[in-house]
């Protein structure tokens, strides 16, 4: 069958064009796949490219253009285009070509891009066809090569080719001819897919005893389970997270309802005549209405040199200039200022540092009154805010040509380190002072009389809460050391927080604040000499001496337990170590020998309640742990006493130890043999020493009086796990001592839950 088109072209010359399609047998349609085979066929991507150019040139075939010229038929159906491949094949495919084909039989062979290497393959199916894999390397590494396709002329052009039959005659020898093909571009859009979640434990804080308290611990204890019990063996990845405990609430920490109701009482004329008097007495200044014309006038009959004294003794006076002060302070210790309260750190970045271990003097802070010399006995700074501290002024040894008859207390603030902002002089020395850490603006200050007071420093003037009196603290001697005692937690107390004073006679004495304006005190513990060997390190005992002696030793510092509330350690000139307790009076818990001579400080380790050191006038520095009767380190470098020694709070393996000339700075985790550093502050012998609150600043005091306020600089950057630092820097140390660390061992670990940091008391 065959259909014929005549079109007529409008020509001058009158030639007719007649253009002739011939029948289509559907059968030989060059992309149609046969479906005789009961196999599967799998078709590449060469193939059906081929089968396509295939049916168009077919299609193309069956048109024939013809022109009538007078009369006459001429065939001007134009030849198909045909580019001659002038390329020489590839010998290495040509051979494995030729190879395939010879051991298959197959009509197609499609081979990757050269670019694929010796990693490419070969995929056939024997008899049926060929197959090919792509990934997206292969399409990546495809996209603009060059494929070459080899094509056997014959009955391979048709659609049973696919389908080859045993029974064919076409032979191996059939001419080969090479059609190369280049493969379009293929774009490949990568995008990113939502976010599958595969597991999520969000952290809640719900009611206990509650339905969502019930379902919180249900899902703790699964938790526990699949992690630490039976259900963790399994396949699993381990996770850090930075909460590392549940916190629970209970029902005790809410606030309950207030009720109240209107009640009728009797009040007699008496009670309301004494209810008025003493609210008129404690009436607030605001109320008062103050007469300014009446002290104007009061002022201008005054003379010039009356009228000066006069103004300086107002409060508004005192407060106007105490800030003017601050200001002008503030222009020339600035920089001081800001390195005290650490606001220039160091980078953890930067490219080169040295650690140097040095003492950075920030400023000095000089006595307020120059008309005796007096030593720094004691400094304490204030719990809550560390720009505050107290220095107390009076006798620390006797080796000064004159001895002060009097004594003061000052309480300077950083902001002013020029004048003090509170100021109070005595008719005796004054030995020791320490602020409340429970109430931060009550301080306690010990006399060398024995005296111990108590003052609120809040207000200038009338700041004295309690003093002792002879009749319950009958002591006369220097009062050495103070420390405030936590009472027990209970809903319904109101009382002040008692205080333990240590007097030199070694008499411990507790003092309670009631609503009185005298001190209650009560005889806690009197200390004895010791007679015989203590546990402790070894010494020779001397030969007895027949002369009078006090029958109790000298009692020189007070330290408190870090984690028990009731125990406190006593430090006497015999270098024993008192444990006591405020439950049992008249009597010690423990007994330890640490010095050969006295010991004057002891300090507990910020991450450690067991690990501890001492210092004494045997020239060296101990550290020891609680339930080992034998040092751990000792520390020694020059012959002199240490007056103070002290754990830094920034650093878990740094030591300071503080003598008469020198401040120096011990690394165990480096050496034990000598210090790291040692710094001179000036010829006046050294008396004490106090860390300030967060630890990267020191108060050293001396005995003309001087306070210098000095930072640690070139320090090393603290290491993250501190503890960890701590424990194996003093297991390397006693590694060479095989009973002492049989005995280290036996304590396992020995810092406090959860490895964190607790500030000694």
């Amino acid at each position: 069958m065959s259909v014929k088109i005549q079109t007529k072209d409008q020509k001058n010359n009158g030639v007719v064009r007649k253009v002739m399609v011939d029948s289509f047998d559907p059968t030989s349609d060059p992309s149609r796949v046969s479906l005789g085979s009961r196999q599967s066929i799998r078709v590449t991507f060469h193939e059906v490219l081929h089968r396509q150019i295939l049916k168009a040139l077919e299609k193309r075939s069956r048109y024939h253009v013809y022109d009538t010229v007078d009369g006459e038929l001429m065939d001007v159906t134009p030849k198909p285009i045909t580019i001659p491949i002038t390329r020489k094949p590839h010998p290495l495919l040509s051979a494995i070509a030729r190879e395939t084909l010879q051991r298959f039989g197959e009509d197609i062979v499609s081979y990757r891009s050269g670019r694929s290497g010796a990693s490419s393959m070969i995929r056939t199916k024997s008899g049926r066809g060929l197959g090919m894999k792509m990934s997206i390397d292969d399409i990546i590494f495809g996209i603009g090569s060059d494929h070459l396709l080899f094509e056997l002329r014959g009955s391979t052009l048709s659609i049973p080719s696919m389908r080859v039959d045993e029974s064919s005659s076409e032979t191996e020898e059939e001419s080969m001819e090479m059609i190369i093909y280049r493969l379009p571009f293929i774009r490949v859009c990568l995008t990113k897919t939502d976010i599958i979640q595969l597991y999520n434990q969000p952290s809640i804080t719900a009611i206990k005893s509650t339905e969502d308290g019930d379902a919180v611990e249900n899902d703790n204890r699964t938790y526990d389970y699949l992690t630490l019990g039976r259900g963790k063996v399994r396949r699993r990845c381990d996770a850090e997270g930075q909460t590392m405990m549940t916190l629970k609430k209970t029902r005790s920490v809410n606030t309950n309802s207030v009720t109240m109701a209107t009640a009728g009482t009797f009040v007699s004329n008496y009670d309301m005549f004494d209810t008025y008097q003493v609210l008129d007495k404690f009436r607030y200044s605001w109320e008062v209405q103050y007469d300014f014309n009446k002290t104007h006038e009061y002022i201008k009959r005054l003379t010039l040199e009356e009228q000066f004294p006069a103004i300086s003794r107002l409060p508004k006076f005192n407060l106007a200039t105490m800030m003017v002060t601050r200001l002008l302070a503030g222009n020339e210790h600035s920089e001081g200022q800001k390195r005290f309260r650490n606001m220039n750190r160091v980078d953890r970045n930067v490219k080169e540092i040295d650690y140097n271990y040095t003492l950075n003097p920030l400023f000095v802070i000089y006595p307020f009154a120059t008309d005796v010399r007096r030593a720094v006995c004691d400094i304490s700074f204030c719990y809550t805010n560390s720009d505050i501290f107290a220095v107390a002024y009076g006798i620390y040894s006797y080796s000064a040509a004159k001895l002060p008859k009097t004594g003061a207390v000052c309480v300077w603030s950083i902001k002013n380190p020029c004048d003090p902002e509170r100021y109070f002089s005595y008719d005796y020395p004054v030995a020791s002072v320490e602020f409340s850490p429970y109430r931060s603006t009550l301080l306690a200050i010990g006399l060398y009389d024995g005296t111990v007071e108590v003052r609120d420093i809040t207000s200038a003037h009338d700041t004295l809460i309690a003093i002792s009196q002879r009749t319950t603290s009958p002591g006369v001697d220097p009062v050495l050391a103070l420390k405030w005692i936590q009472l027990p937690k209970t809903n319904e107390s109101h009382e002040i927080e008692p205080i333990l004073s240590l007097s030199q006679d070694g008499s411990v004495t507790k003092f309670t604040i009631i609503n009185s304006p005298f001190l209650v005190g009560h005889k806690q513990a009197l200390l004895e000499r010791v007679e015989g060997t203590p546990e402790g390190i070894p010494f020779k005992e001397l030969p007895p001496v027949e002369h009078p002696a006090n029958r109790c030793p000298q009692g020189l510092c007070i330290t408190k337990h870090p984690v028990e509330n009731d125990i406190f350690y006593v430090l006497t000139d015999q270098g024993c170590l008192h444990k006591c307790s405020t439950n049992y009076q008249n009597s010690y818990l423990e007994l330890l020998k640490t010095h050969a001579g006295a010991v004057n400080s002891m300090d507990f380790s910020p991450w450690s309640p067991k690990l501890f050191l001492t210092c004494g006038n045997d020239w060296c520095i101990r550290v020891w742990m609680d339930g080992i009767f034998s040092p751990l380190i000792t520390l020694k470098n020059l012959y002199g006493p240490y007056q103070w020694a002290g754990w830094s709070r920034t650093h878990s393996t740094i030591i300071i130890g503080l003598n008469r000339k020198h401040l120096e700075i011990w690394d165990i985790r480096r050496t034990v043999l000598k210090p790291m550093s040692t710094g001179l502050l000036e010829s006046s012998f050294n008396t004490t020493a106090k860390f300030s609150l967060d630890g990267f600043s020191i108060a050293i005091g001396n005995e003309k009086g001087n306070v210098h306020i000095c930072s640690f600089d070139e320090m090393p950057f603290p290491p993250y796990f501190q503890y960890d630092t701590l424990e194996k820097a003093i297991h390397k140390i006693v590694a060479s001592q095989s009973e002492l660390l049989i005995e280290l061992k036996s304590i396992g670990y020995f810092g406090y839950p959860n490895k964190r940091f607790v500030r000694p008391p």
